[in-house]
């Protein structure tokens, strides 16, 4: 009888340790995050993130006002967290710690576009940026759109300088270098979305 309580309380064991090693390890993959992508994640709740909604207007070349609405995503959530960690041989992606995901809505004339930023930070742990904004469904839409982005990012406001690329209708991208207008550049402040 003493031998199966032994063999039970083991069991136990096994169990609270392992249950105890998952959330262990979670939390440590949740700090290594926080280090290796400050933007993202902070211990610290008044910490600004790069990481949330954000909106802004700018004109394009042709002077055509156009709002946006832009979201940067957190590059894990704790679900995804810990459907890795319950994953068999579940490892880090390998990502480059300075990019960021998200999405945009980019609204003219009452017709909206939505569009994925690509690209991201000078440094993990810096504030300049440095994307593209390209079509979720490859098609930019006919005019100037939004192309290369740089800029940095402090607290609650990302200042921007914008460069435009001129699409048609057909979908092609077009340049002209007598045209002053392809040589334009705009200014594109996003504050924070409360």
């Amino acid at each position: 009888m003493q031998y199966s309580s032994k063999i039970k309380a083991l069991i136990v064991l096994v169990i609270v340790f392992a249950v105890l090693g998952r959330v262990g390890l979670y939390y440590l993959d949740k700090k290594y995050d926080a280090w290796h992508r400050p933007w993202a994640y902070s211990d610290d709740p008044n910490k600004p993130l790069l990481v949330g909604k954000w909106a802004g207007e700018y004109s394009d070349p042709d002077r055509m006002s156009h709002k946006i609405e832009m979201e940067v995503f957190a590059p894990t959530t704790d679900e995804e967290r810990w459907r890795k960690l319950n994953r068999p041989h579940g490892s880090r992606t390998g990502t480059n710690p300075r990019f960021f995901d998200g999405m945009a809505f980019i609204e003219t004339r009452g017709k909206q576009d939505t569009f994925e930023p690509w690209g991201g930070l000078d440094k993990a742990d810096g504030a300049g940026l440095d994307f593209q904004m390209r079509p979720v469904n490859g098609v930019y839409p006919v005019g100037f759109n939004l192309n290369q982005l740089k800029g940095n990012w402090t607290g609650d406001k990302i200042n921007l300088t914008a460069a435009f690329a001129l699409h048609r209708a057909d979908g092609s991208s077009y340049y002209d270098s007598a045209d002053p207008r392809h040589n334009t550049e705009g200014t594109l402040i996003l504050l924070r979305v409360k």
